[in-house]
Order: structure tokens, then sequence, then C-alpha cells
């Protein structure tokens, strides 16, 4: 489940400003139209661990009720952006599965987990000449680069085919 750190009234102009560990795209869906979701850039609470967070200028006591039960709730996957520097920095990203999912998960439900929450179809992962292959290495997960056998450009013939490729963000 997702964590949430509160910002020091003090520090911030919003009325209601947290940092929460969900990743941005991820949470920017969960919140909807109840608040503003912003990339944390900042060292106090490191991006890196907590990478999103959630503002408002005026939210009632019933939204922000609203708002921190959905982020409770919510499942949280390694931030997108750490597995692509990872992938493009050293040619892998591995992380321990338990640090993110429930533990009564079974191996299969990980994976599928992680195969629908990664960024695979984005460009910067997944090209004509490289793709990116997704398996256990022990008691972890591994996402690593992999040369394809020969190039792969598929045709997109249909506006359903053009749609199904549009449903990863092209940034992080």
């Amino acid at each position: 489940m997702a964590r949430i750190v509160h910002c020091h009234p003090g520090r911030t102009s919003y009325a209601y400003h947290v940092f929460t560990d969900l990743d941005f795209w991820d949470a920017r869906k969960i919140v909807g139209d109840l608040a503003s979701v912003r990339r944390n850039f900042s060292q106090e609470p490191p991006g890196r661990e907590f990478p999103t967070q959630v503002v408002s200028e005026d939210i009632s006591r019933s939204k922000k009720t609203k708002l921190e039960n959905r982020i409770k709730k919510a499942l949280v996957s390694p931030p997108r952006h750490l597995v692509v520097e990872g992938l493009l920095n050293d040619g892998f990203f591995e992380f321990d599965p338990l640090d993110y999912y429930p533990g009564r998960w079974n191996r299969k439900r990980m994976m599928h987990f992680t195969m629908h929450r990664l960024p695979l179809d984005n460009a910067a992962l997944n090209s004509p000449y490289q793709t990116v292959v997704v398996e256990w290495k022990g008691e972890k997960i591994r996402v690593e680069k992999a040369k394809r056998k020969e190039k792969c450009d598929p045709m997109i013939r249909t506006k359903e085919e053009s749609r199904k490729r549009l449903k990863v963000p092209a940034c992080f």
C-alpha cells in the first residue's frame, strides 16, 4: 500500500500538500480531479523514494479524506523513471517485489502486475532493434535490455492497433 508524507505547513503555499511513493502516472489516474499531481525533485523527502506530490489550493475535509483513502489503498510499483534510468545507465533494473507488492501474492501474479505496470512499450525501452526482457533472478525481478533477432517494424492497419500503441506515456 502507498505511503503518504505530509509537507510541513511552513514549507508550502498550498492548503493541502503531501508526498507519496506512487508513480507519477499512477497517482494521476488515482487522484483524478480531486487535486493536482506534480513530480517531486526535492531532497526532503527524497524524490527517488517519494516521486510524487499531491497538492491543492483549497480542499474540503471530505475530499481530503477521500483522496487519502484512494492513495492509501493503491498498490505501489517501481517508479517508471527509475526503471528507465536503470535500463539506460546500467542496461538492467532489478528490484525486490516484496518491497512493492503484498507478500500473499504468488510469483505469477507479481510478474503479471510488473508486466502491465512497467512502460515496456515506450520508445526508450523498446525499439525496432532492442526489446526488454522481464524475468525472475532468484528472489528479485530483473528487467533488462535484449537485442532482437531481426528488426521488428509492426504495421498499424486499424484505429484499434494505433490506440494500443498509445497506452504508455512517452515521458517520465
